[in-house]
């Protein structure tokens, strides 16, 4: 009767157990096949870029992929491409919206040059003499060797440069030449004239004087050949006649 007992004691317990460990390993198993990336819909690439990215995100958890992550996980593969925007459809839809990084200016290399994105991050190298324009040659050399594709050229002066060449697309005038000084200078010239720009004076206080100049200019109430901005005031220098 003792055994008996026992049995009944520890065998309606043992089942009900065994029963609700299944349910949760169902449960679980449920959770896992339903929030599971299985669509991924991809703006902005390539047929090839599209395929891979599928590949790379298919199958993966919904709750275990955010932002950063996806982020990380495209640039590892794509160094040279924005991801402009991403977004999880649960249970189980991944979008993305990403941009292929154009060149915007070509950096002088020991042996060809660096084309860069606007952010200064290398897009593709060449190894070549023919550099499309903007060139900007820097005061030190730059190997070609050191830099890879979806790599940033992290130079300050070299972010100033590519501020100020888009400062000049934004007034109307495009860039053709870019020479970094080592002292303080770094010259924008355009087919009409150059600007020498400070690599030490505060951006905004530049910004505002160039604006104020070329609203002269496009007013016809001023022509140039050259304009400082180093000094205090800027200097203008007029054509010769």
């Amino acid at each position: 009767m003792q055994r008996t007992y026992s049995f009944k004691k520890y065998f309606i317990p043992s089942i009900l157990f065994l029963l609700g460990g299944g349910a949760g390993f169902l449960l679980l198993w449920y959770i896992h096949l339903t929030f599971q990336i299985r669509t991924v819909l991809v703006q902005g690439a390539s047929a090839n870029q599209k395929k891979v990215l599928i590949n790379l995100f298919i199958g993966r958890s919904s709750f275990q992929i955010h932002e950063d992550t996806i982020k990380h996980i495209i640039y590892a593969q794509f160094p040279s491409v924005n991801v402009k925007n991403s977004e999880i459809h649960f249970p189980s839809t991944l979008s993305l919206v990403i941009e292929n990084m154009a060149p915007f200016a070509y950096v002088k290399t020991d042996v060809g040059y660096l084309a860069v994105s606007r952010t200064g991050v290398v897009v593709s190298k060449e190894r070549s003499s023919e550099i499309p324009s903007p060139t900007i040659t820097f005061y030190q050399t730059l190997y070609h060797g050191e830099y890879q594709t979806g790599q940033p050229i992290t130079y300050s002066a070299m972010q100033r440069a590519l501020g100020f060449i888009s400062l000049l697309e934004n007034e109307g005038y495009k860039t053709e030449t870019v020479a970094i000084d080592s002292v303080d200078m770094i010259a924008c010239k355009t087919s009409g004239f150059e600007v020498a720009f400070s690599k030490s004076r505060p951006v905004e206080l530049q910004v505002n004087e160039v604006q104020q100049i070329f609203k002269q200019i496009k007013m016809g109430t001023l022509k140039i050949s050259r304009l400082d901005l180093r000094f205090d005031k800027p200097v203008v220098q007029l054509p010769q006649k």
